[in-house]
């Protein structure tokens, strides 16, 4: 009976995943009907692009590769004794699984990657953990900088400003509540617990039923998570910090050179107002409705860029934002491919040689 139980549960789960990403699909073709149908024209965009010559496509892949090179050193700073040669393809396959499906479908690859480097399960899951929390962390703290620098300049955008204050506080309890947790563990208790009122306070509304043990078993969740992160999270956040920025600064490079070489002059638009696009559209990008934002990203960036020139560049910017899209999101697909086969070839080596040398 329980295995027929879990069988079902395992048909509604992969139901519900298959309608999810349909839905999705969906809503990107229905993004981007409306985008090159209202907003800008396919010749348009196929004139900008096929004004570049020989020197940018250079520059696109020399910046391309610069960001992927850089893109390791989170995960090396997140996981103690990692190389980059090795971090380069935990990086690579996971996000190219990651860029096809959306969701938490990048775990399973590192997870194999990881354990066959000798990495245990608590140190794996511990690495996943802060670098998806460094790297949300750098996100969120995108819309701060912005702001930063409209003011630096002497401009004032009141959305932007909004926005930045938001993220802002996010940003700030967001470290505090990560400080308190690696504290101590009764500290990190009391925030499970905490947690665990608040969900049921929630699930109360909408008349969901929570598990008894809830309180017990978040409090057990927040313990571990200290347990598995405090080292370090209190020797390498600086590090790590310093990693997760310096990979967005590695994707805005790539936007900011493909809005130059379709013709975009700084005097049209200039790098802090794309900065701004970029750091709003991270932000909304954060949740994975669609894969990698596919849809949702190219119609925010024309939208805002727009808005920040003038209607007559709408086609060359809607051709950067593809450009962006294909050095930033679709390189990734075939390099995350290759690093997997690198990955398992080598695997099956050194388990041939072990094989022979007993």
């Amino acid at each position: 009976m329980k295995e027929e139980a879990h069988d079902v549960q395992g048909k509604r789960t992969a139901g519900r995943d298959v309608l999810i990403r349909t839905a999705g699909l969906v809503l990107v073709a229905i993004v981007l009907w409306l985008l090159f149908t209202r907003l800008v024209s396919w010749s348009e965009v196929a004139d900008a692009i096929s004004g570049l010559d020989s020197g940018d496509w250079a520059l696109l892949i020399a910046v391309s590769l610069a960001r992927v090179a850089v893109e390791p050193l989170l995960l090396m700073a997140s996981t103690p004794k990692l190389s980059w040669s090795r971090a380069l393809p935990g990086f690579l396959a996971p996000a190219a699984a990651a860029s096809v499906v959306p969701g938490p479908s990048d775990l399973a690859a590192r997870y194999a990657m990881f354990r066959s480097w000798g990495y245990s399960a608590a140190e794996t899951s511990a690495s996943v953990i802060l670098v998806f929390l460094y790297s949300t962390f750098a996100k969120i703290a995108l819309p701060v900088v912005a702001a930063a620098m409209f003011l630096f300049f002497g401009r004032a955008n009141a959305e932007l400003e909004t926005v930045a204050i938001v993220a802002g506080s996010v940003l700030i309890a967001g470290i505090l509540l990560i400080f308190l947790l690696i504290r101590s563990e009764t500290t990190a208790r009391r925030l499970g617990r905490a947690a665990a009122i608040a969900a049921r306070r929630v699930a109360s509304w909408f008349r969901i039923k929570t598990p008894e043990d809830l309180a017990a078993n978040l409090a057990d969740r927040a313990a571990h998570f200290r347990d598995r992160t405090q080292d370090v999270v209190r020797s390498r956040t600086h590090l790590a910090g310093a990693a997760a920025m310096l990979a967005q600064v590695g994707l805005f490079t790539i936007l900011l050179a493909s809005v130059r070489v379709v013709g975009v002059t700084a005097d049209q638009l200039d790098w802090v107002s794309v900065f701004a696009a970029f750091a709003f559209v991270q932000l909304i990008t954060s949740v994975p409705i669609t894969p990698s934002g596919l849809g949702v990203a190219e119609a925010a960036y024309v939208t805002l860029l727009t808005a920040e020139s003038n209607a007559d560049l709408a086609g060359p910017i809607a051709a950067a934002a593809l450009i962006y899209r294909l050095f930033s999101w679709v390189l990734l697909v075939p390099l995350g491919g290759l690093s997997w086969l690198w990955w398992t070839r080598s695997r099956h080596n050194v388990a041939r040689n072990t094989g022979e040398g007993t």
